[in-house]
């Protein structure tokens, strides 16, 4: 998400995280189907853009960065100038982590950070995933925010002990990033100049491959494989006109020669810009979540069985409040995962949001949680 440069517990409870919503095949556009988010941080710095993986000993890695200002309300009075009042897209972030066996623990989790040195780079964004030898990877990206070294860099897990930061190479000026492993290799995806790119690092080789324009006119991509495809959503953008009018989708079966629809997969409408895409598969079906944004942002999802026919997403529909009353906030940065291995469970959605515990006003930045996400929309 990058507005700046376009416009600046007890049983109860457990038992109602578990009960999903199913929502009227007749429910508005516009009214949200969120259930019952629960608040995975709650550090009074801004956190934002989760990532979150499985791993194969069965547990769970939730990544988050976390804001270096002091303020951590977006809007209020900075801590430390020179911006002023505090934006949180210009802010720099360290990268934190919670380890827990189920989904519910992730909210006692303890938070770690991982260990430096740091690059001058903001670190505002971040992917994880975890290869077949088991090494845990962290990938970060400035967003577009502050720093030197605007590099894609990443951390490894291994043997119980973390390693780098590294530099991927040829990637000075990378916004933003995203990974996945396929056929034995780490694939990164990331924006420069608004030009979509991937490279891939070869184990055997140790050497990371040239990288592969995807797309043009095209930030904020992530990726999935599914079936031996790549597939991956991205934002469409062409300053200074054009800041996220759709959502398009890239495909791949070897991630050097690619296909691309011609129209947006999904677009909310009415003026709203249209960000922070993401796609995952359950069963049959590919869902895509999305953070359309005015002066709230929120999360919306589609569907498909046949993703990259543009014409067969089902209607828009939002999942998020991200307003109460007259006042409003942002939720974004949508990230889902399927319960259960191999994908034979239910999905649960993170997501960043600047709501409070209660969700009657804004506060700082936060991920929060649905572990349950709604089905049942009619296509």
């Amino acid at each position: 998400m990058e507005r700046r440069s376009y416009r600046t517990c007890g049983f109860i409870l457990m038992a109602c995280l578990l009960v999903g919503v199913i929502p009227s095949t007749t429910m508005a556009k516009n009214d949200p189907l969120y259930t019952n988010p629960v608040q995975l941080t709650t550090d009074s710095h801004y956190d934002r853009n989760p990532s979150i993986l499985l791993a194969d000993d069965g547990t769970y890695w939730l990544f988050f960065t976390r804001g270096r200002d002091d303020q951590g309300v977006r809007g209020y009075p900075s801590a430390n100038p020179p911006y002023e009042p505090y934006d949180p897209d210009m802010d720099y972030y360290d990268i934190y982590y919670k380890t827990a066996r189920s989904l519910p623990g992730l909210l006692k989790a303890t938070e770690l950070k991982i260990p430096g040195p740091y690059p001058n780079n903001a670190q505002r964004d971040v992917a994880a995933l975890q290869a077949g030898d088991g090494t845990i990877w962290v990938f970060t990206s400035t967003g577009l925010g502050q720093g030197t070294d605007r590099a894609v860099y990443f951390y490894q897990f291994k043997d119980s002990a973390w390693s780098g930061p590294e530099a991927v190479p040829d990637t000075y000026y990378a916004a933003h990033v995203d990974a996945v492993e396929k056929d034995g290799r780490i694939w990164v995806f990331y924006d420069i100049g608004y030009e979509l790119f991937v490279t891939s690092y070869p184990p055997e080789t140790g050497v990371w491959t040239t990288p592969v324009s995807i797309a043009h006119h095209a930030t904020i991509a992530k990726a999935m494989t599914d079936d031996g495809m790549f597939y991956v959503a991205w934002v469409y953008i062409k300053p200074p006109d054009e800041w996220g009018p759709g959502i398009y989708l890239s495909s791949s079966d070897d991630g050097n020669s690619w296909t691309s629809t011609q129209s947006p997969i999904a677009a909310w409408g009415n003026g709203l810009t249209n960000w922070d895409p993401v796609l995952i598969k359950d069963r049959k079906i590919f869902w895509l979540y999305w953070a359309p944004s005015d002066t709230e942002q929120f999360i919306a999802t589609s569907s498909s069985s046949t993703p990259m026919d543009t014409a067969s997403w089902s209607a828009p529909v939002r999942m998020t409040r991200a307003g109460y009353g007259e006042d409003t906030w942002w939720d974004f940065w949508p990230e889902p995962i399927s319960k259960g291995r191999n994908g034979g469970g239910t999905l649960a959605l993170l997501y960043a949001s600047e709501r409070n515990p209660d969700g009657t006003g804004m506060t700082d930045g936060n991920i929060w949680m649905e572990i349950a996400v709604p089905r049942g929309i009619d296509r």
